[in-house]
């Protein structure tokens, strides 16, 4: 063997690299449970649309048509043509109930959840104990008690009834002191150095620093006020109903239109899901950083 040879030899007897093996990922198996979670999360709402896009004889078909074989609009059409209840009444009263709802809940949270977090005074604790203490008081307890009131402040069939009686939630104030707790209190001081007094305080430094928790709050007021049907089943009747009640006018005891109710419940879940859209990233910010403490 040659000098030349040497090179070409020693680069045959050098050991060759191997490929690196592929490592599965350790997310492959949480991300395949969130697809399948996120997939029966779903299927509901799929089925909601589907069958809102079939016609009445469709949606009892056998077997089961997961995607309109005869898909029409005539569902929309009739609920929104039907002489038997205006639903965009319906929608109007909903909207601007839970709209004024959730200003009036936000205005009493922040002030009373401000007083907890910030103030001294005696019996502080105890009454935010208090105040949390009746979460656990189910809303059906009060149901009667509310209802005697409405009719002797002649609100039945008003606003003020679906309005009102629940702007005082506990909730709101828990979730709202918490946020105000993790606050740094220097940032106070320097108003309060400043000339500033607790309105100011709270308008100026702690409200603009808490406009997460507040979105999250709004939206979740807004949904338990928009999604509410036991209480405005009571208080509100003909064109003052709201939405969720009105749409049961489409189910009777003997006979049930699946694709007018589904059209209407359809129809109902849009304001919900854009608000919920809109916040998105406020509610994870919201959520993530409440119950942190300085």
């Amino acid at each position: 063997m040659t000098d030349l040879d040497l090179p070409a030899a020693s680069a045959r007897l050098a050991p060759q690299p191997t490929a690196p093996r592929r490592r599965v990922p350790r997310d492959i198996p949480r991300f395949v449970a969130l697809v399948v979670l996120a997939l029966l999360f779903l299927a509901p709402l799929y089925w909601m649309i589907s069958t809102s896009f079939k016609p009445e004889s469709d949606t009892i078909a056998s077997p089961v048509q997961w995607i309109p074989a005869r898909p029409t609009l005539e569902n929309y059409r009739e609920i929104l043509t039907s002489p038997d209840g205006n639903i965009l009444r319906w929608a109007w009263n909903s909207l601007f109930s839970s709209l004024a709802y959730t200003a009036a809940h936000l205005f009493v949270s922040v002030l009373a959840a401000y007083a907890f977090a910030r103030m001294k005074f005696p019996g502080r604790d105890f009454w935010f104990w208090t105040v949390l203490s009746s979460m656990m008081v189910p809303g059906i307890v009060t149901l009667i008690p509310t209802y005697v009131m409405m009719i002797q402040f002649n609100w039945i069939d008003t606003y003020h009834a679906l309005i009102w009686p629940g702007i005082s939630g506990a909730f709101g104030v828990f979730l709202l002191r918490q946020f105000f707790l993790g606050i740094p209190r220097e940032l106070e001081e320097a108003a309060r150095l400043d000339g500033a007094n607790s309105f100011q305080v709270l308008t100026n430094v702690i409200l603009p620093l808490s406009v997460p928790v507040l979105v999250t709050l709004a939206v979740f007021a807004f949904m338990g006020s928009w999604n509410n049907y036991v209480w405005p089943l009571f208080v509100v009747h003909g064109d003052m109903q709201t939405l969720p009640v009105g749409i049961t006018s489409f189910s009777s005891r003997y006979t049930t239109d699946y694709g007018k109710l589904m059209a209407g419940t359809a129809i109902a879940a849009v304001p919900v899901l854009v608000a919920y859209l809109l916040a998105q990233r406020y509610l994870q910010e919201g959520i993530a950083v409440t119950g942190l403490k300085e």
